[in-house]
């Protein structure tokens, strides 16, 4: 059976009844689990059918594994066909779109799952069946109930997904859980990214404990939340209002709302913000974190041109970006040196860049971390504490 012009059904299960003839050998029953333990890569396995069938008082059936029968010649017994009956149930996701795509057609095999919902990426030449395709997902994946296709890549500065419903019900109210975390968002008006949870984990625990988190482009929480359930002090800032309200939200039901003061601010804003406020004294390190790697280093300069007063070696800043370079790394650290300017880029210390996750075909995302330097009245300050100290 091959996809032909139009799209295939979304309700296709009855293009998949059939009966098929399986080899068998016929076993006396006191030896099924005798032979079952030495040739059990041998034995039929199709998901939901049962390997060993009755045949009569003292003997059972042992079906074999489609092309297995001619390996098993020193394994005594009548060999036999049998009918099975089969259906949809009966074959993974991929053998039905195998069977039914066109020819030579990709095979459609990971999806981002955000709670319930499932997003997949298909390519035009999915588009005549992506409703078929959405309701084998939802069909074969025990816990989805909506599925979605990305329509538009991501370019409002609220950086929420475009998509289109595919199989299930319009229901984008998530609830995720990540790292003993629970988060809840509307999926289609927040930004998300399940596949980003190691490198959640990753930032947390470069946390020393005392550390204060500055998440410039928070989102609902994904940094600040977990962070916070490790008792360290957060800001969370995101322009979105809807982002920012799921993370008050989020923060509430994780019960570190004493640990995590919002805003909805630009990140301009909120960078000078922190400035003005947490770093006008001495303290530990202030963890900026800025995770919208298409336009993150962009922000860059709002770090550029501090009072001297201020502790501005307290910020540490991890901002993240993409890169279609070769020597990705070391490109993703000039890309940010470049919009700190030369002046700036000699003085920044503990500089590294970190590898996320190949996002595309030589495309790449990166997390680049330098600590500012300190300013000279702060340098000041600190001598003539000293002085006094001694």
């Amino acid at each position: 059976m091959s996809g032909g012009d139009e799209a295939i059904p979304a309700e296709y299960h009855a293009r998949f009844d059939r009966t098929v003839q399986v080899d068998g050998i016929k076993i006396p029953k006191d030896r099924i689990q005798e032979v079952t333990r030495k040739y059990k890569d041998h034995r039929y396995g199709r998901k939901g059918v049962k390997p060993i069938v009755d045949c009569d008082d003292d003997h059972k059936i042992w079906l074999v594994a489609d092309g297995k029968i001619g390996e098993l010649t020193d394994l005594e017994g009548e060999r036999v066909k049998v009918d099975v009956k089969l259906c949809a149930k009966h074959f993974s996701g991929y053998e039905i779109m195998k069977e039914v795509l066109l020819e030579g057609m990709t095979i459609p095999g990971s999806f981002e799952t955000v709670g319930h919902i499932a997003h997949i990426n298909l390519k035009e030449e999915h588009r005549k069946y992506r409703f078929f395709i959405g309701r084998v997902i939802i069909d074969k994946n025990p816990g989805v109930r909506t599925v979605v296709n990305k329509v538009e890549s991501i370019g409002s500065q609220f950086r929420e997904f475009k998509f289109e419903l595919l199989a299930g019900t319009a229901e984008y109210d998530a609830v995720v859980k990540q790292h003993g975390c629970v988060f809840k968002f509307p999926y289609d008006k927040v930004y998300w990214n399940s596949r980003l949870q190691t490198e959640h984990a990753r930032l947390v625990d470069e946390c020393a404990k005392g550390d204060i988190v500055a998440d410039v482009m928070a989102g609902v929480g994904p940094f600040v939340i977990p962070a916070a359930k490790k008792g360290l002090v957060c800001y969370g800032n995101d322009l979105n209002p809807e982002s920012h309200k799921a993370m008050v939200e989020n923060s509430k039901i994780n019960h570190v709302t004493s640990k995590v003061t919002t805003s909805c601010l630009d990140g301009n804003a909120f960078i000078h913000h922190i400035r003005d406020t947490v770093l006008q004294t001495p303290g530990p390190t202030v963890h900026f974190i800025m995770n919208l790697p298409a336009t993150a280093i962009t922000f860059l300069p709002s770090f550029l041109s501090w009072p001297e007063s201020t502790y501005s070696h307290r910020a540490l800043v991890h901002v993240y970006c993409f890169s279609s370079s070769a020597d990705f790394k070391a490109h993703s650290i000039e890309m940010v040196k470049e919009q700190l300017g030369e002046e700036m880029a000699s003085k920044i210390t503990e500089v590294s860049s970190h590898h996320v996750r190949n996002v595309a075909p030589k495309k790449e995302m990166l997390c680049v971390t330098f600590r500012l330097p300190k300013g000279a009245e702060t340098d000041e300050h600190e001598a003539k504490k000293r002085k006094t100290d001694s």
